[in-house]
């Protein structure tokens, strides 16, 4: 029985590897070839002649492969380069600010009990399930009146109505789960200011590097807004950038590209914070 289960769980782990990989492999794959190589039919598993073209091209750059075939500068390379600025902008921003919001915020939930604290659990709640799409057009009527589409600012503003309430419920279950060490800092003379920066924030840095990584992945990746807000101005971010690709002749390896280009962000932060990714401890908030 317990071989069984083993073999069970086994399978499970290896399908889930393989719905996970498979399509982050076929984007590659394509990213690694030529049109010609892209068109082959049947599908080549693995590409015949590896070659960063692609990369090069949606970056500005023309390429000659081995076998002396020319690949020209992607026509969307001046937007590619702008949105990856500007991503990186916004998430960088977007990170900063939630993080100086989010943490005091979810210490004073977590830790503290006031009066109405329910409802307005139940309010950052209602926020976290909101979907985007639910509020873009009330937010384009807005900023149509504020002159605040295609700007980078009024995407900045937007973007945080969705990772202050997210984080901040999702590090709320974090610092929940701490010691409870305010009246031991109270007895000893300390603020609750001085527990709070001196005490808690070092005991929950794990879940608060963790919580920055979250608010710097849903700001990079966010697309609904973006495609909306800035697609076509000087604030156009990467992911809204990339739907140029399908207006033009199509070109499978640079669309390729740039969504290879979108996850290598995602891809070091893990590499570098997995180590806080495993410590994370997290508990019903409202419990």
């Amino acid at each position: 029985m317990a071989a069984r289960s083993k073999l069970w769980g086994i399978m499970f782990v290896v399908v889930a590897l393989l719905w996970t990989l498979m399509p982050l492999y076929w984007i590659v794959r394509f990213a690694l070839e030529t049109q010609s190589e892209v068109s082959h039919f049947p599908p080549l598993f693995f590409p015949p002649n590896p070659q960063p073209g692609a990369f090069l091209n949606i970056l500005g750059f023309n390429y000659t492969t081995a076998s002396g075939i020319l690949l020209p500068a992607s026509g969307q390379a001046s937007q590619i380069l702008l949105g990856l600025r500007n991503s990186l902008i916004l998430a960088v921003l977007v990170t900063i600010a939630t993080m100086l919001v989010v943490v005091p915020l979810a210490y004073v939930f977590a830790r503290l009990d006031f009066a109405h604290k329910g409802k307005l659990l139940g309010a950052i709640l209602l926020a976290v399930s909101l979907p985007p799409v639910s509020t873009l057009i009330p937010f384009y009527s807005l900023y149509v009146q504020l002159n605040l589409v295609g700007t980078l600012a009024g995407l900045f503003i937007v973007t945080l109505t969705i990772t202050i309430p997210l984080v901040t419920w999702m590090l709320m279950g974090f610092l929940k789960n701490l010691p409870p060490v305010e009246s031991l800092g109270r007895i000893d003379g300390f603020s609750r200011t001085y527990i709070f920066m001196r005490i808690v924030v070092p005991m929950g840095k794990s879940g608060i590097v963790v919580a920055a990584m979250i608010a710097f992945l849903f700001s990079w990746n966010e697309y609904v807004y973006a495609q909306v807000l800035v697609t076509g101005s000087n604030a156009v971010t990467l992911p809204a950038a990339m739907t140029g690709f399908l207006f033009q002749v199509p070109q499978p390896a640079h669309l390729a590209a740039s969504l290879t280009l979108t996850l290598i962000p995602p891809f070091v932060l893990v590499f570098f914070l997995q180590r806080h990714i495993t410590e994370l401890n997290l508990v019903d908030p409202i419990r």
